[in-house]
């Protein structure tokens, strides 16, 4: 770092005054730069939005700078806590610990077997298979103990780094001939933590040994540096142990982007359409580039199986794209794009298309190409859209694609695996709707079926997805962790209910839910949250038709309480409350509104072509389709 660089990260008098200096360093900074950027980020730490506690049985410094740096980078302002050295269970027993007065938002927990199981480091060769099988049960009771207490005595979400393996086995080559070998001990371990914790809502493993294996398990370890402070990584690995760490610092928050756009010419295939013809563009088996791209391809295929929408946004001609997907055989297909637009506009016009007709916001965006000038001016005009330029070597494609942090989530939904589809299905809903005669016609059209149902274990992922992901129609856009979730689900004054929507062109999933809290004397909606992909047909109002059932229809409260807290993106739901009979009852620092609806002034309000359940059994009384009434009739 040059030294105008430093005076000015120096006198950096805020956050955002910081952010493109920090954005202009290196991806792996040197340990010098590092300290002084860490410096002053901590001048802003109380204005850190996440809390993060390191806790383990060896020297976790400097760790905490470099991730730190690795969050402001990106914009994330954290703020830290560091346990004292093999103090993990004390401090989330003792309720005077500096753990909990710091208030963790995410615990992070690395233990050496050095200090946990000695034996197993120093004297392998010299246990039986048993003895060293039951150490692996030991170790693993022991980290489902402190998993245990730290669930009970703190609402954060846990990170448990899992074993690396050494860079040698103690039997050399022959490890692999020995039952329970040194390989097949680590597997198994790895294996096993990963089966404890992978039913629990709020605890994850850190795979800390894939990290190290990519940096390089020599690279990763210095033996001096072990001696003389008990630290078990080496200034080499800090980087890319803070970068995996942000990878699931982006995830628990909820921040994944959801739709990636991408080029065509020297993108998905090597060589341009329009000039080299359909059959002399590089794709598939046979040429070096051509397998590199077909790679890639298939890479972008998982990628879609995980949840993300694939975009097109080409300048070319539509007759020549198309010809390529249905004469070369190709990991990907047509359909596999939920959005396609291929012309001659301006590429930042089109990505504006394609974010409008998927009904995300542009900042959801992220956008491939192959073209550093395109990508340059996609930056300037929309900045907000995450823009990658690939590399020259298409061979090097797969790994600028698996380098990207900005798709991953903290677990995978049946709505994540069937996302493409619902995309897919709605676009045929707006066709159907331009031909309908008019809405009430189109609604009925639809078939749609809302099941309403209360929130359950299995459903915590996707509650948290709605929670963190949802903002245009987001009442409240409050993020809760998966704690707080879990407390709404347990504690009788709470009810949260999701919305499932099937209808005859598929099923949208859980779309949607609310959250209404019994304060006694009183009732409160917290939150009322509906996907994008369900807008415009009512079942909102559906929704809140249940509420008002529940609560004032049903004579078991004089009135009902909710609020409005407008942010940039949820004018969608601005009038919300008015339109459902609420009246106003006062105003909320930053914009926001207090309303009220009594008993004596509900109204069920008509939902066209909606048929509702709820915990399972039709509704009987109003606010229902004219479809569900005809049938209810005709069943007697």
């Amino acid at each position: 770092m040059d030294q105008a660089t430093k005076r000015a990260i120096k006198h950096c008098q805020t956050f955002v005054e910081l952010l493109p200096h920090l954005r202009s360093l290196p991806q792996a900074p040197d340990a010098r730069t590092v300290e002084l950027c860490g410096r002053v980020l901590e001048r802003f730490s109380h204005e850190a939005e996440l809390r993060i506690a390191y806790l383990g049985n060896h020297t976790l410094e400097p760790l905490p700078r470099y991730v730190a740096l690795a969050c402001g980078r990106h914009g994330r302002l954290v703020a830290h806590h560091l346990g004292q050295y093999n103090q993990y269970f004390q401090a989330v027993l003792d309720p005077e610990s500096g753990l909990h007065g710091f208030k963790p938002h995410l615990i992070f927990l690395s233990l050496s077997l050095r200090g946990l199981a000695p034996d197993i480091r120093a004297r392998f060769l010299e246990l039986t298979p048993e003895e060293r099988r039951a150490e692996l049960n030991r170790i693993i009771d022991h980290v489902g103990q402190w998993v245990a207490a730290a669930r009970q005595h703190t609402d954060a979400v846990l990170l448990v780094a899992n074993f690396p393996r050494p860079a040698h086995a103690q039997a050399g080559i022959a490890d692999g001939q020995l039952e329970m070998g040194e390989s097949e001990f680590y597997a198994e371990l790895n294996l096993a933590l990963q089966r404890l914790l992978r039913q629990d809502s709020r605890a994850f493993v850190y795979d800390l040994d894939q990290v190290l294996a990519r940096c390089g398990r020599h690279a990763a370890h210095d033996a001096k540096l072990y001696y003389l402070a008990r630290m078990e990584w080496s200034e080499a690995a800090l980087p890319h142990l803070a970068a995996e760490l942000h990878r699931h610092i982006r995830a628990l928050r909820g921040d994944a982007r959801k739709c990636l756009v991408l080029d065509l010419d020297n993108t998905l295939w090597g060589g341009v359409v329009g000039e080299e013809g359909v059959d002399g563009i590089k794709i598939g088996p046979g040429d070096p580039a051509g397998e590199a791209f077909m790679t890639f391809q298939q890479a972008l295929r998982a990628l879609k199986a995980r949840g993300v929408i694939l975009a097109l946004c080409s300048k070319n001609n539509p007759e020549d794209v198309r010809e390529v997907f249905a004469r070369r055989e190709m990991p990907l297909c047509w359909e596999d794009f939920a959005v396609t637009r291929v012309n001659w506009q301006h590429k930042h016009e089109n990505l504006r298309e394609i974010a409008r007709l998927l009904n995300i916001g542009t900042d959801s965006l992220v956008f491939m190409d192959d073209n550093p000038v395109e990508c340059e001016l996609v930056r300037r005009m929309m900045p907000e859209v995450h823009t990658v330029c690939l590399p020259g070597d298409p061979a090097a494609y797969v790994d600028c694609l698996q380098a990207l942090d900005e798709f991953e989530k903290v677990a995978l939904t049946d709505e994540d695996r069937h996302k493409s589809e619902q995309y897919r299905q709605n676009a045929r809903r707006a066709e159907v709707q331009r031909e309908a005669e008019d809405l009430n016609a189109f609604l009925e059209s639809l078939g749609t079926r809302l099941e309403l149902f209360t929130a359950g274990p299995e459903h915590l992922a996707r509650v948290h997805q709605l929670f963190t992901k949802t903002n245009q129609f987001n009442l409240t856009t409050r993020r809760y962790t998966q704690a707080e979730i879990e407390r709404f689900q347990s504690e009788p004054a709470w009810q949260l209910r999701l919305a499932s929507v099937r209808d005859n062109f598929g099923d949208l999933g859980i779309v949607g839910l609310y959250l209404v809290e019994n304060k006694g004397s009183s009732v409160a909606i917290d939150s009322f949250i509906l996907s994008c992909r369900a807008l415009g047909r009512g079942i909102e109002t559906a929704m809140m038709n249940q509420i008002k059932r529940d609560y004032l229809l049903s004579g078991r409260f004089e009135s009902l309480e909710a609020m409005f807290i407008p942010t940039a993106k949820n004018r969608p739901a601005d009038d919300f409350y008015d339109k459902q009979g609420f009246a106003r009852a006062g105003d909320l620092d930053g914009g926001g509104r207090l309303y009220r609806l009594t008993r004596a002034e509900a109204r069920l309000l008509a939902c066209p072509g909606i048929e509702v359940l709820c915990e399972g059994r039709p509704l009987q009384d109003g606010g229902e389709s004219r479809a569900s009434q005809k049938r209810q009739l005709a069943e007697g």
